[in-house]
């Protein structure tokens, strides 16, 4: 019963983690307008555009 609990809960999490860093590959958050920050090679796959 606690294994079983772990899983969901662990499945969960990652669903969670996945859609913040889906949201983060695809937002520019830069306060400054004039410099964008190189984003790291391993956000692509959560990008919506390839």
């Amino acid at each position: 019963m606690k294994n079983n609990l772990t899983k969901k809960s662990s499945k969960r999490t990652a669903k969670v983690l996945d859609s913040f860093l889906s949201m983060d590959a695809n937002s520019a958050s830069c306060c400054i307008s004039s410099y964008q920050p190189k984003a790291p090679k391993e956000l692509e796959r959560y990008r919506k555009t390839k």
